[in-house]
């Protein structure tokens, strides 16, 4: 986000709330521990997941866990901004880069951007029931080289190599879900924390898209990609 020098505090028009809630430092975890947030109010973005960052044009990959405030639906808009005012619900307890960010001087949250940052396995307890389908999640599904996967689907040569790549990768990662869900039973807001946005959803930005019939997906190329964004770090 590029400074402004004619501004020197915050207008409240919204629009680095619209741009997506931020993520999550170590500084932030009485946030957590005192419940001003909680692992619903959060989604993870994995390793390796496209995201679009201030300094870049296209999308690049996630080089390490990021734990952000969600959005609402398919949109990052900040689950607390409040529209009708352009206020902050949680404005008193807001975590550390909202407490950094001025749109017209980025330096302050630039010099922490990347560092210190939160994992699941800080916030969640030690004897979750959930932590083995996370491991086996990372192992199994992991999206370190989606990026070149990506790549190679726009080549010919390689193209069917790279979606049954990605169908494995799919499949793999609804399996886990749906495994994770039938024995803890937790709601969706609590998977998008746990597993970070299914990889159909990710995929389907880049013109990929996923059709289930009797639990096993497959994925077919489209001429039009979502409108859904990638998450911004």
């Amino acid at each position: 986000m590029p400074g402004n020098k004619n501004k020197t505090e915050c207008d409240r028009c919204g629009t680095c709330c619209i741009e997506g809630g931020p993520a999550l430092h170590q500084e932030d975890s009485p946030l957590l521990q005192n419940n001003f947030l909680n692992p619903a109010h959060l989604i993870t973005v994995r390793t390796g997941e496209p995201v679009f960052s201030p300094s870049a044009g296209n999308p690049e990959p996630a080089q390490s866990e990021i734990i952000k405030i969600k959005g609402r639906g398919i949109e990052w808009t900040c689950l607390f901004f409040q529209e009708e005012d352009a206020t902050c619900a949680i404005y008193e307890h807001r975590p550390l880069e909202c407490s950094l960010l001025k749109c017209w001087e980025t330096a302050d949250l630039e010099k922490v951007a990347g560092l210190n940052l939160l994992s699941r396995y800080d916030i969640i307890a030690p004897q979750d029931p959930v932590l083995p389908f996370i491991r086996t999640h990372n192992e199994q599904c992991s999206l370190e080289k989606l990026a070149l996967i990506l790549s190679a689907v726009k080549s010919e040569n390689s193209q069917s190599q790279a979606v049954d790549d990605l169908t494995r990768l799919v499949n793999a990662d609804m399996a886990i879900r749906a495994q994770a869900w039938a024995k803890l039973h937790f709601s969706l807001d609590l998977e998008l924390f746990f597993f970070g946005r299914p990889l159909f959803i990710i995929l389907d930005q880049f013109g990929i898209e996923a059709h289930e019939k009797n639990s096993v997906w497959r994925l077919s190329l489209s001429s039009s990609p979502s409108s859904a964004r990638l998450a911004n770090t």
